[in-house]
């Protein structure tokens, strides 16, 4: 089961169309994608087959999960990626959180504030919280998502790494966090602990792995993050990026003004965001460069 947000509606793609659950149903089940998460049992059992719906290529797309709570990421959680850092394995997870505010949509543009010039890339397959979970064991870990879908964790490396090192606000730009195109349901997924993903900049892969090279595997992350803090459905976890991102290439390599980035997690589906830099596309406030961050 695929479920999309468009203009704030959940809906079902059924072979390639979107089916608008709400009005398929007559009003029995919402539009709003976050009480759908509670509902996935329902929605499974529809027969939309015969539903009138949109085309899924012309739609729309939100993120899936538009309003979650919080979204926690994993850092440091492929070795390839360390290895490129230069940093050593962690311990345990590294988690930290990106705001909610930053989410876009699988076809939306990334922006780039003015003045910043440092924008990376990191693929990653995104889990979606599908019931409350606190204190969950690895064992029973995978029963509490609800589906998962395609993220890019986009980062301002000048902010990241400076003096003071924080990720949180250097990964909570807005549209720092496309999501999607679709909530996809673990029944659609051949493998869920071996996902294939890419990233492409232009037609050029940059990345390319698996989640079954996490050093700390989804049920490990749900687990650590739930004794740590209650998870609530429609939270969104970040599961960490295969090495290939711009910061340690021999020269850096930076997001630029134009290009496409494509994001790809097999069995699951592909984004297409256009990178946009403010300065270049003449949108900045007068007296707006004074508000922007430095380091």
């Amino acid at each position: 089961m695929r479920l999309a947000n468009v203009e704030g509606r959940v809906k079902l793609l059924v072979d390639d169309r979107l089916v608008d659950i709400e009005q398929a149903t007559n009003h029995r089940l919402p539009s709003n994608p976050m009480e759908a998460i509670l509902r996935l049992d329902e929605i499974a059992s529809l027969d939309l087959s015969g539903a009138e719906g949109v085309p899924a290529a012309d739609a729309k797309l939100g993120p899936p999960v538009p309003r979650p709570s919080k979204i926690l990421a994993a850092g440091g959680n492929y070795n390839d990626h360390l290895e490129e850092e230069g940093a050593e394995a962690p311990g345990e997870p590294n988690l930290f959180a990106k705001l909610p505010s930053a989410l876009v949509g699988p076809r939306d543009e990334i922006e780039i504030p003015p003045g910043r010039t440092n924008i990376d890339w990191e693929v990653e397959l995104v889990v979606v919280i599908g019931k409350r979970a606190r204190n969950v064991s690895v064992a029973d870990a995978w029963s509490y998502v609800a589906g998962v879908t395609c993220g890019q964790d986009v980062s301002d490396r000048e902010e990241q790494f400076r003096a003071f090192q924080q990720w949180t606000m250097a990964k909570s730009f807005d549209t720092y966090a496309p999501t999607g195109p679709y909530l996809v349901t673990l029944d659609e997924i051949e493998n869920r602990d071996d996902i294939p993903l890419q990233c492409y900049i232009d037609g050029e892969q940059m990345q390319g792995g698996s989640t079954a090279k996490l050093i700390f595997s989804v049920p490990t992350l749900i687990s650590w993050a739930s004794h740590v803090s209650t998870l609530e459905p429609g939270d969104l976890l970040f599961t960490g990026t295969p090495g290939g991102v711009g910061a340690f290439r021999n020269p850096p390599r930076w997001l630029q003004h134009g290009e496409t980035l494509r994001s790809v997690i097999h069995g699951v589906g592909e984004m297409e965001n256009t990178i946009v830099s403010i300065a270049a596309a003449g949108g900045i406030a007068a007296g707006a460069e004074a508000a922007v961050p430095t380091t």
